[in-house]
């Protein structure tokens, strides 16, 4: 839906565009993303209902515990500063390399944010793979694309 640079302050803030800020609101639940090199952002509804689901899950299976884990036990609950910012723990910003004065990308998809360095984005478009229309995507029928 959009994409967006900015630069990791001192204190670990980055900046949430305006438009994304009205569709997020505050707080936002930052943690662990499903893909390596990412951080995801969630608005409060979205992330209760994902922590709902998860909760609903089999406590005795091992990669339940481990899911649990990554993206329940390392979210973070970001408020919202009257500048528009959120802080990050260095600990969220480590896990994808990142630290204070690096750029990122902040990747609006819907209702969740993809947080990523800006230097592991451009290496991955770098790196390529098959372009969307070498690849069979009529198992997910979406239309009017």
């Amino acid at each position: 839906m959009a994409k967006y640079t900015h630069t990791i302050d001192a204190k670990g803030r980055i900046f949430i565009p305006s438009k994304l800020r009205g569709e997020l609101g505050s707080p936002v639940y930052v943690t662990h993303s499903l893909d390596e090199g990412y951080l995801a952002g969630y608005a409060s509804r979205p992330f209760d209902a994902i922590r709902d689901q998860i909760a609903g899950l089999s406590g005795t299976d091992p990669l339940v515990r481990e899911m649990r884990r990554e993206i329940i036990g390392e979210a973070m609950v970001c408020d919202v500063d009257s500048q528009g910012r959120i802080g990050i723990s260095e600990e969220l910003w480590s896990h994808i390399g990142v630290k204070p004065g690096d750029e990122i990308f902040i990747i609006y998809m819907f209702d969740k944010l993809e947080i990523c360095s800006k230097a592991f984005y451009e290496q991955k478009r770098k790196e390529g793979g098959p372009p969307l229309t070498a690849q069979d995507l009529t198992r997910y029928d979406v239309k009017g694309l």
